[in-house]
């Protein structure tokens, strides 16, 4: 059992500091920055859709009465 159990970590710290590619500095801040841009912009376009079926389904309803 504990030779298993020595496999797997061996395996887990080759394949998390040999076999992985992590990302430098520059790679990683541009990627954030692309991440809060998308979220900002979806952020924006769910507030826009959200506002005008608001106020849509407030004046159809002001017509109803």
């Amino acid at each position: 059992m504990f030779g298993r159990l020595r496999t797997f970590w061996n395996e887990t710290i080759t394949e998390v500091f040999v076999k992985a590619t992590w990302p430098s500095p520059k790679e990683l801040v541009d990627s954030t920055l692309v991440v809060i841009a998308a979220v900002a912009l979806l952020g924006a376009v769910v507030f826009l859709c959200d506002f005008s079926l608001s106020n849509f389904v407030q004046f159809a309803t002001q017509l109803v009465r």
